[in-house]
């Protein structure tokens, strides 16, 4: 998948770094198994740099100005300068991705969430949602698809929903997709 990149008041938002890459994730051997190597396309969500209007606030897409728009395949939303900007680092989180723990989320949607700092210098989460399946390509093993990624703010945080729940290997993730086997939810 390529975005094309977002015009905004004469300044250019490149989004090449959002573009599709195969990624190869090695997990090494141990006592009882050889060590594997899976082989994944990763492509990315337009989610990854725009936002759904604020429907908690009572936003619509009209509430923002229409060069703020920005259209993707099968919906428009809003360009969102913070989740553009963390989004620079997208790549090199996920080639890293077998060395972070993963969690669920309240969908079927595994997530993780790494510490960044933010403008002011704080430590924030990010929050990176992907999903994974089978390839149809015979170049790879696993296709691994970025949702959406940001910092939760306050007003876009769930009510009475934890963030994290019990962690899981992204190896574990990787083989049981591979092999058909059912990635079982924690409580």
């Amino acid at each position: 998948m390529k975005f094309l990149n977002f015009n905004y008041k004469g300044q250019v938002f490149d989004l090449s770094h959002l573009a599709s890459f195969y990624c190869e994730y090695i997990q090494p051997a141990s006592a009882s198994s050889d060590e594997k190597i899976y082989r994944c396309i990763v492509e990315f969500s337009g989610h990854c740099f725009t936002k759904s209007p604020n429907q908690r606030k009572g936003e619509t897409l009209a509430s923002y100005e229409s060069e703020l728009h920005y259209s993707l395949a099968t919906e428009t939303r809003i360009f969102c300068f913070e989740r553009h900007r963390y989004s620079l680092q997208l790549p090199q989180i996920i080639k890293e991705l077998a060395n972070r723990k993963c969690f669920f989320t309240s969908a079927d949607d595994k997530f993780l969430t790494i510490e960044v700092q933010n403008e002011e210098g704080k430590t924030v989460d990010y929050e990176i949602y992907f999903s994974l399946k089978k390839s149809k390509e015979k170049q790879c093993d696993i296709h691994l698809f970025i949702n959406s990624a940001y910092i939760r703010s306050d007003d876009y945080k769930p009510v009475n929903h934890p963030i994290r729940r019990k962690s899981i290997s992204f190896f574990v993730l990787l083989h049981n997709t591979l092999t058909n086997k059912r990635i079982k939810k924690p409580c």
